[in-house]
Protein backbone atom coordinates (compact mmCIF):
# COMPACT_ATOMS: atom_id res chain seq x y z
CA UNK A 1 0.00 0.00 0.00
CA UNK A 2 2.83 2.40 0.91
CA UNK A 3 4.47 1.74 -2.45
CA UNK A 4 1.18 2.41 -4.29
CA UNK A 5 0.61 5.69 -2.44
CA UNK A 6 4.20 6.80 -3.09
CA UNK A 7 3.76 6.11 -6.79
CA UNK A 8 0.46 8.00 -6.81
CA UNK A 9 2.09 11.00 -5.13
CA UNK A 10 4.96 11.01 -7.59
CA UNK A 11 2.56 10.82 -10.52
CA UNK A 12 0.43 13.63 -9.13
CA UNK A 13 3.41 15.90 -8.66
CA UNK A 14 4.43 15.42 -12.29
CA UNK A 15 0.90 16.04 -13.58
CA UNK A 16 0.38 19.07 -11.34
CA UNK A 17 3.70 20.62 -12.31
CA UNK A 18 2.80 20.38 -15.98
CA UNK A 19 -0.34 22.47 -15.44
CA UNK A 20 0.80 24.87 -12.73
CA UNK A 21 1.84 27.38 -15.36
CA UNK A 22 -1.68 27.62 -16.79
CA UNK A 23 -3.99 29.18 -14.16
CA UNK A 24 -7.04 28.84 -16.44
CA UNK A 25 -7.01 25.07 -16.52
CA UNK A 26 -6.05 22.25 -14.16
CA UNK A 27 -6.01 18.64 -15.26
CA UNK A 28 -4.54 15.85 -17.31
CA UNK A 29 -4.69 16.21 -21.11
CA UNK A 30 -4.34 12.44 -21.65
CA UNK A 31 -7.56 11.76 -19.75
CA UNK A 32 -9.36 14.54 -21.66
CA UNK A 33 -8.27 13.23 -25.06
CA UNK A 34 -11.07 12.37 -27.47
CA UNK A 35 -13.56 14.84 -26.03
CA UNK A 36 -14.70 17.80 -28.07
CA UNK A 37 -13.54 21.26 -26.90
CA UNK A 38 -17.16 22.17 -26.09
CA UNK A 39 -17.71 19.05 -23.97
CA UNK A 40 -14.47 19.67 -22.10
CA UNK A 41 -15.28 23.34 -21.53
CA UNK A 42 -18.73 22.53 -20.18
CA UNK A 43 -17.55 19.70 -17.96
CA UNK A 44 -14.65 21.66 -16.49
CA UNK A 45 -16.78 24.56 -15.29
CA UNK A 46 -17.44 23.20 -11.80
CA UNK A 47 -18.03 26.57 -10.16
CA UNK A 48 -15.39 26.50 -7.40
CA UNK A 49 -15.59 29.98 -5.84
CA UNK A 50 -12.62 29.70 -3.48
CA UNK A 51 -8.90 29.20 -4.17
CA UNK A 52 -8.07 25.49 -4.17
CA UNK A 53 -5.11 23.13 -3.99
CA UNK A 54 -5.40 20.60 -6.80
CA UNK A 55 -3.10 17.58 -6.33
CA UNK A 56 -0.72 19.73 -4.32
CA UNK A 57 -0.69 22.82 -6.60
CA UNK A 58 -2.51 26.05 -5.75
CA UNK A 59 -5.00 27.52 -8.23
CA UNK A 60 -7.21 30.62 -8.06
CA UNK A 61 -10.98 30.44 -7.70
CA UNK A 62 -12.75 29.74 -10.98
CA UNK A 63 -9.96 27.66 -12.52
CA UNK A 64 -11.46 24.98 -14.77
CA UNK A 65 -11.23 21.40 -13.56
CA UNK A 66 -10.96 18.09 -15.45
CA UNK A 67 -14.12 16.20 -16.32
CA UNK A 68 -13.29 12.96 -14.53
CA UNK A 69 -14.06 11.95 -10.95
CA UNK A 70 -12.63 14.17 -8.21
CA UNK A 71 -12.50 14.06 -4.41
CA UNK A 72 -12.97 17.38 -2.61
CA UNK A 73 -11.66 17.61 0.96
CA UNK A 74 -12.23 20.34 3.54
CA UNK A 75 -9.94 20.57 6.55
CA UNK A 76 -10.51 22.84 9.56
CA UNK A 77 -7.78 25.09 8.14
CA UNK A 78 -9.49 25.19 4.72
CA UNK A 79 -12.74 26.26 6.35
CA UNK A 80 -11.08 29.05 8.33
CA UNK A 81 -9.01 30.28 5.35
CA UNK A 82 -11.65 29.89 2.64
CA UNK A 83 -9.79 27.26 0.59
CA UNK A 84 -10.38 23.68 -0.63
CA UNK A 85 -8.27 20.62 -1.43
CA UNK A 86 -9.08 18.54 -4.53
CA UNK A 87 -7.57 15.17 -5.47
CA UNK A 88 -7.65 12.87 -8.48
CA UNK A 89 -6.53 9.90 -6.35
CA UNK A 90 -8.83 8.74 -3.55
CA UNK A 91 -5.94 6.83 -1.94
CA UNK A 92 -3.89 10.03 -1.67
CA UNK A 93 -6.95 11.98 -0.48
CA UNK A 94 -7.47 9.47 2.36
CA UNK A 95 -3.86 9.79 3.50
CA UNK A 96 -4.24 13.59 3.47
CA UNK A 97 -7.52 13.44 5.41
CA UNK A 98 -6.12 11.16 8.09
CA UNK A 99 -3.25 13.56 8.64
CA UNK A 100 -5.34 16.72 8.78
CA UNK A 101 -8.58 16.03 10.66
CA UNK A 102 -8.79 16.88 14.40
CA UNK A 103 -7.12 14.25 16.56
CA UNK A 104 -8.26 14.82 20.13
CA UNK A 105 -8.55 11.28 21.48
CA UNK A 106 -7.14 7.83 21.01
CA UNK A 107 -8.24 5.87 17.96
CA UNK A 108 -11.20 3.53 18.08
CA UNK A 109 -11.24 -0.10 16.90
CA UNK A 110 -11.44 1.05 13.27
CA UNK A 111 -8.46 3.41 13.65
CA UNK A 112 -10.55 6.61 13.62
CA UNK A 113 -10.05 9.53 16.00
CA UNK A 114 -13.04 10.91 17.85
CA UNK A 115 -13.49 14.67 18.13
CA UNK A 116 -14.29 16.59 21.29
CA UNK A 117 -17.01 19.18 21.77
CA UNK A 118 -14.52 22.04 22.05
CA UNK A 119 -13.58 21.56 18.36
CA UNK A 120 -17.19 21.36 17.10
CA UNK A 121 -19.31 24.30 15.97
CA UNK A 122 -22.13 21.76 15.53
CA UNK A 123 -22.09 19.64 18.68
CA UNK A 124 -24.76 17.07 17.81
CA UNK A 125 -23.77 13.50 16.95
CA UNK A 126 -25.83 13.50 13.75
CA UNK A 127 -25.49 15.40 10.49
CA UNK A 128 -28.09 18.00 9.47
CA UNK A 129 -28.95 19.20 5.97
CA UNK A 130 -30.98 22.14 4.69
CA UNK A 131 -32.06 23.37 1.25
CA UNK A 132 -31.31 27.06 1.93
CA UNK A 133 -28.01 28.92 1.77
CA UNK A 134 -27.63 30.09 5.35
CA UNK A 135 -29.52 27.03 6.66
CA UNK A 136 -32.80 28.90 7.16
CA UNK A 137 -35.48 26.69 5.58
CA UNK A 138 -37.91 24.96 7.91
CA UNK A 139 -37.60 21.46 6.44
CA UNK A 140 -34.44 19.55 7.39
CA UNK A 141 -32.89 16.16 6.71
CA UNK A 142 -30.84 14.34 9.35
CA UNK A 143 -28.50 11.35 9.26
CA UNK A 144 -27.19 9.45 12.29
CA UNK A 145 -24.01 7.37 12.38
CA UNK A 146 -23.57 5.00 10.75
CA UNK A 147 -26.47 5.24 8.43
CA UNK A 148 -26.31 6.35 4.81
CA UNK A 149 -28.56 7.60 2.04
CA UNK A 150 -27.71 5.71 -1.13
CA UNK A 151 -30.02 8.10 -2.96
CA UNK A 152 -32.11 11.14 -2.08
CA UNK A 153 -35.03 10.26 -4.33
CA UNK A 154 -37.57 10.98 -1.62
CA UNK A 155 -39.32 14.09 -0.34
CA UNK A 156 -37.82 16.25 -3.06
CA UNK A 157 -34.32 16.10 -1.53
CA UNK A 158 -32.27 15.06 -4.56
CA UNK A 159 -30.01 17.90 -5.77
CA UNK A 160 -31.44 20.41 -3.28
CA UNK A 161 -28.95 20.62 -0.38
CA UNK A 162 -27.23 23.98 0.22
CA UNK A 163 -26.17 23.75 3.88
CA UNK A 164 -24.51 20.96 5.92
CA UNK A 165 -23.85 20.61 9.63
CA UNK A 166 -21.48 17.66 10.02
CA UNK A 167 -21.94 15.31 12.98
CA UNK A 168 -19.49 15.93 15.83
CA UNK A 169 -17.81 12.54 15.50
CA UNK A 170 -14.46 11.30 14.27
CA UNK A 171 -15.72 10.63 10.74
CA UNK A 172 -16.27 12.83 7.73
CA UNK A 173 -19.77 13.56 6.49
CA UNK A 174 -19.47 12.86 2.76
CA UNK A 175 -21.86 14.18 0.13
CA UNK A 176 -21.77 12.68 -3.37
CA UNK A 177 -22.92 14.26 -6.61
CA UNK A 178 -24.21 10.89 -7.90
CA UNK A 179 -26.51 8.25 -6.45
CA UNK A 180 -25.11 5.14 -4.74
CA UNK A 181 -21.84 6.91 -3.87
CA UNK A 182 -20.75 6.43 -7.47
CA UNK A 183 -17.40 7.87 -8.54
CA UNK A 184 -17.18 6.69 -12.16
CA UNK A 185 -18.65 8.23 -15.30
CA UNK A 186 -21.41 6.35 -17.07
CA UNK A 187 -24.94 6.92 -18.35
CA UNK A 188 -26.33 7.41 -14.83
CA UNK A 189 -23.46 9.52 -13.45
CA UNK A 190 -22.01 12.18 -15.72
CA UNK A 191 -20.12 14.41 -13.25
CA UNK A 192 -18.96 12.34 -10.24
CA UNK A 193 -17.49 14.07 -7.21
CA UNK A 194 -17.50 13.74 -3.43
CA UNK A 195 -17.07 16.45 -0.78
CA UNK A 196 -15.64 15.39 2.61
CA UNK A 197 -16.66 17.65 5.53
CA UNK A 198 -14.87 17.21 8.88
CA UNK A 199 -16.89 16.41 12.00
CA UNK A 200 -18.47 19.30 13.89
CA UNK A 201 -18.16 21.91 11.13
CA UNK A 202 -20.98 23.90 9.54
CA UNK A 203 -20.97 24.72 5.83
CA UNK A 204 -23.64 27.35 5.30
CA UNK A 205 -23.12 27.79 1.55
CA UNK A 206 -22.12 24.89 -0.68
CA UNK A 207 -21.88 27.30 -3.64
CA UNK A 208 -18.35 28.08 -2.44
CA UNK A 209 -17.25 24.54 -3.27
CA UNK A 210 -19.28 23.96 -6.44
CA UNK A 211 -21.63 21.63 -4.55
CA UNK A 212 -24.84 23.61 -4.15
CA UNK A 213 -27.95 21.62 -5.20
CA UNK A 214 -25.65 18.77 -6.24
CA UNK A 215 -26.04 16.07 -3.55
CA UNK A 216 -27.57 12.71 -4.52
CA UNK A 217 -26.18 10.38 -1.81
CA UNK A 218 -24.64 10.81 1.66
CA UNK A 219 -22.38 8.65 3.85
CA UNK A 220 -20.06 8.71 6.86
CA UNK A 221 -16.45 7.76 6.15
Amino acid sequence: MKTRIALCLASLLVTSAAFAGNPDRAGNPDRDAGQSPRVIADAHDRGIKVPFIFDGVEFPAGTKLPSYELTYVLTPEDISKGTLHIFTSLDVAKVFMDRNKPKNTATDAQGHHAVTLDTCSWTEEYSWFNTAVGCGNSGVLTLYPFGAYSNLDFGGWNNTISCVKAACIGYYTVIYSCRNFQMTVDGSCGDPAALYIPGGFIITDLNQYGFNNRTSSIDFE
